[in-house]
């Protein structure tokens, strides 16, 4: 499976977010309290 793009809609701190990805390796980086650690667990529960 290939994830090419996330939209997130109200999910904790993600009111309306868009992120692309592209290639083999993408990194997420931000500072304290950007949504790093959101942004990983919706995709873990997209996968479960």
């Amino acid at each position: 499976m290939t994830l090419s793009s996330l939209s997130l809609k109200n999910f904790r701190i993600h009111t309306n977010t868009t992120i692309n990805f592209s290639g083999n390796l993408n990194y997420i980086v931000g500072g304290n309290g950007y949504g790093k650690t959101s942004i990983l667990e919706s995709i873990y529960y997209l996968c479960t």
